[in-house]
């Protein structure tokens, strides 16, 4: 961890040349964030105690499942922020205390989330009726990921520097649900949770033997996609392993898009996303037909864009949205990839956002300011929408 005193004014002017952000506010974040370290201590402790006891995670009672829960996440959070403000500070020795924008946001999700899950361990703690599951669907995912391309060093070996105790500890906690009896309804979950941190370790060695000393974006990218597939699975496995019960009733692992359906692939459709009643009409667009081609070629993750229309046709199928059309017929978003727009029927959670009943959304994606070294926008946009003559090609290259 690297020391932040007071600024130097070479150190601001530095920052200022760089474009770099202030980190006082993040920094004291993370000192209050630490707390996470001894809560995992005191859960640790728990854990033992029930040991001792002759009792395993699967005879917790929900609210001590719940503080194991809510202490992992606020760990995990809190190990993400702290390595990736270490490292920025370590490749830039120069302007420690600033860092990127693009860092400050992703640090401030982290570091933001950590007070949710820090206060919920605490209740569990005291409160023997807690019962973190009948307050918010689990497991959690971690907070959206930042996107910029190209991805920045320090933000690789930031995430290599967080993998190994985050990795340590999920091991740790599978350990435990695996050391007493596993009821015998509950093996193939346990098999399967086994599977996931067997994926993730892959993810982490193939990642680590794509290092080399020459400079390739689309290494960098490779290595960074599978660096964060590793932490999600891991921030799953944790998750699922302080609260069992998860396995048969909550969880179902996230499907995966194939790689056929990726760019490149024999299967890869480049309309995927857009709204179908309107797919005609912007497939005879010449400009739209140029828009989405772009917009997949800046797409750091297209994995990641897929999975999240998957989530979207999977909410469709179960009748917890609907498409929807707003007054005069408007059936799409104004921008390119001009999305269907959608109505929630049953209270659902997609890309991270919980919606209510009749609460209207579509999905961003676009390239428009990645070549001016912004991030690529991959989100949940909500309603209520309007009637609009734009239209909005996005285009990185500025030609249209």
């Amino acid at each position: 961890m690297t020391e932040v005193g007071s600024p130097t004014m070479l150190t601001k002017m530095r920052a200022f040349l760089h474009g770099e952000k202030d980190t006082a506010l993040l920094e004291a974040m993370r000192q209050a964030g630490r707390t996470a370290y001894e809560e995992l201590l005191t859960a640790e402790r728990l854990r033992a105690q029930l040991a001792a006891e002759g009792l395993t995670v699967w005879q917790a009672t929900p609210a001590v499942e719940s503080q194991f829960l809510a202490t992992w996440n606020a760990y995990v959070l809190q190990i993400l922020g702290e390595a990736f403000l270490d490292a920025d500070y370590a490749a830039d020795p120069g302007t420690v205390g600033y860092v990127p924008p693009v860092t400050l946001g992703q640090v401030s999700e982290w570091f933001s989330a950590v007070e949710g899950w820090l206060s919920r361990a605490r209740q569990a703690r005291v409160n023997p009726d807690y019962d973190l599951a009948a307050e918010l669907g689990l497991p959690a995912a971690l907070p959206p990921w930042v996107e910029v391309t190209p991805c920045p060093p320090e933000h690789l070996a930031a995430l290599l520097a967080a993998i190994p105790p985050v990795r340590e500890h999920a091991e740790v906690a599978l350990h435990a649900l695996e050391s007493g009896p596993v009821p015998k309804e509950s093996r193939k979950a346990v098999n399967r949770l086994r599977q996931m941190t067997a994926e993730a370790a892959a993810a982490v060695d193939y990642a680590l033997g794509l290092r080399t000393a020459r400079h390739d974006a689309r290494l960098h990218e490779l290595i960074e996609n599978n660096l964060k597939q590793a932490l999600e699975l891991w921030f799953a496995v944790g998750q699922l392993a302080a609260m069992p019960r998860l396995l048969d009733t909550h969880y179902r692992p996230a499907a995966r898009p194939d790689l056929a359906r990726l760019p490149g692939g024999p299967r890869f459709d480049p309309w995927a996303l857009t709204d179908p009643a309107s797919l005609t009409r912007w497939q005879r667009d010449s400009k739209a037909v140029q828009a989405v081609r772009e917009m997949w070629q800046f797409d750091p993750d297209p994995a990641a864009t897929l999975a999240l229309k998957d989530t979207i046709d999977a909410a469709l199928r179960s009748g917890d949205i609907a498409y929807y059309q707003i007054s005069g017929g408007a059936s799409c978003y104004f921008e390119c990839p001009w999305p269907a727009l959608f109505e929630v029927r049953r209270p659902v959670r997609i890309g991270g956002v919980n919606m209510k009943v009749l609460q209207q959304f579509t999905i961003r994606v676009s390239a428009d300011d990645v070549p001016k070294g912004r991030p690529f926008i991959r989100k949940v946009v909500t309603g209520p929408f309007r009637t609009t003559n734009e239209i909005d090609y996005c285009d990185p290259d500025g030609r249209h």
